[in-house]
Formats: structure tokens, sequence, C-alpha cells
């Protein structure tokens, strides 16, 4: 597959007591397809995939699967304590339609560039599907080191990062040391959109295109038609999205408050995660911002 463009990490919409409501993930799949995005991701961090069992994994997935229905690229969400347990969640992501895998590092012991090296070029070789990094040291505790993701990129079977450390320099140097490969750097974080794809980043993978999605899209295909004057305007909304963080509360609670008041899922996530209170009217009054109608 050719990862680029825009890809929401798609929230996982649960039933109150906890498992995945199918027929509101339909609904969030029609949204951000709808708006116009080049991709999807499932089980990414904003859809909770810690939390996930293995029958909510794949009631998820195939969920997801059957509503795309092919249209654009799906990635699928990988990542556990172990590489071994990593590789046995790709195994089952590459027994479905899906595209590619989104892989993250193991997420309890500190890890060093070797041992992260190690991870990746295991996975890579036991999957089937394209293999994409995650890089999230804020979840993870270790990032990719730029000399490490150069020696990664030249397996055949990784095919790009989504770099969501928010380091504009990193993400900046993941692309110099990749530049000639067959290699994606996605950036993860919205507000960093637009002048990523200006030093040449291929697309983005953000949390809050599953509330969003035309706008970041948006922004997406301005710059990529040439109209950069249109692009900056529509960025300089988009750079909003990350205000999230200010709200106490992890992004899938806030984004699922905000889609229930669309009528598109239900606020529920996954215990002990909640949305933080006395903040309600401020997420309303910012997802307005945002162009979102609630």
């Amino acid at each position: 597959m050719e990862l680029k463009g825009v890809y929401p990490a798609m929230v996982t919409p649960l039933t109150p007591d906890e498992q995945v409501d199918k027929a509101a993930y339909r609904r969030v799949v029609r949204y951000c397809l709808d708006g116009g995005v080049h991709g999807v991701v499932v089980l990414g961090t904003t859809g909770e995939f810690p939390a996930m069992t293995d029958a909510m994994r794949s009631d998820a997935i195939e969920t997801a699967l059957d509503e795309v229905k092919g249209r654009v690229p799906v990635l699928i969400g990988c990542g556990d304590t172990s590489t071994a347990q990593t590789i046995v969640q790709v195994k089952a992501a590459a027994a479905t339609k899906a595209d590619g895998v989104l892989v993250a590092l193991p997420y309890y012991y500190p890890l060093d560039q070797a041992a992260v090296t190690r991870h990746f070029l295991a996975v890579a070789e036991a999957s089937t599907l394209p293999v994409v990094i995650y890089n999230f040291p804020q979840m993870t505790k270790i990032a990719v080191a730029p000399d490490t993701m150069e020696k990664l990129a030249v397996h055949p079977n990784i095919i790009g990062v989504k770099d969501s450390a928010g380091d504009f320099v990193t993400m900046q140097r993941y692309i110099t040391l990749t530049a000639g490969q067959s290699f994606a750097v996605m950036s993860g974080n919205p507000a960093l959109g637009l002048a990523g794809y200006i030093h040449g980043a291929k697309g983005g993978i953000f949390a809050g295109c599953s509330m969003v999605p035309k706008l970041c899209a948006d922004v997406y295909n301005a710059f990529a038609r040439g109209d950069l004057a249109a692009a900056l305007e529509l960025q300089k909304c988009a750079s909003l999205i990350p205000l999230m963080g200010g709200f106490g509360s992890p992004a899938p609670a806030v984004i699922k408050f905000v889609l229930s008041k669309l009528g598109i899922c239900d606020a529920t996530v996954s215990a002990p995660l909640g949305l933080a209170p006395g903040y309600e009217d401020k997420i309303l009054a910012w997802a307005r911002k945002l162009g979102v109608e609630v």
C-alpha cells in the first residue's frame, strides 16, 4: 500500500457495558469517509486498544472493514507488552482484509534502542501486512531515535511511521534520514500537519480527525493541490485540535463526548478512563471553534 494523506485514528464506540457498539462504529466510519479522509486507523490509542479484549478487537476490525468496503486503506493498531503478544495481534489482523498494521512499542518495561530495533524487525519479519511504526513516547516511555528509524526504514516491509511525539525537529530528522526510501513519515500531531507536509511528510494520522475529518482532510488536500494560502488558513483552525489536552481528560473521552452530541456514538469510554467533570461547556465551545455544530 502507498501511505499518504490523512487518516483518522478512530474512536471505538462502546455500549454502556463496554462492548463494541457495532452500529455506532459504522456511523463513525461513515462520518470519517464522508469527510474525505484518505484512510482510517482502527484500534489506535484513540481507539483504546490497550483496553480491548481479543473478542472486542475482532468486533472492531471486522465492523470497520465491512463498512469501509475497500474504499480507503485500513490500518489496524497493534501493540502489547511484548513482541510475541504484538505479533499475535499482527497475525490476527493479517487474517482479515486490512491493508496494514500500525505497531506500537511494548509499553511496560523501559527499552533501549537495540530493543526497539529488535521489536520492529521481528514484527516486520512475522507480518504479511505492511508495517507502520508508531512513535508515541508519551505512552511507551521510549522514542524511536532518528538513526534507529533510518535503519528500520530500509526493511522492505516497514513502510512508514506515525510520529506522535510532537517534536518537530525529530520529525524533520526522520524525513531527512529516510529520504530516497519507500518510506512515509506521517505526522501524528494536527498542529504540525501543514508544516510536516511542507517539509516532506506524506500525510497525517490524527486523533482529533475522527471528530473533524473534513477539516483535517481539507488542510492536506489544499496543500496537495498547491493552494498554500487556503491550506494555511485551514491549518490555523486545525492547530486548535490539540487543545483537547487541556480539558483534564484522555482524548477518547473528549472526542466521544463531542461525537455523542452529534448523535454518532455514546460517550462511554473504557474504565478507568472518563471525562473530567466541569469541562463540558468548555469542550463544546472548543468544538464549535473547530466548526463542529454542537
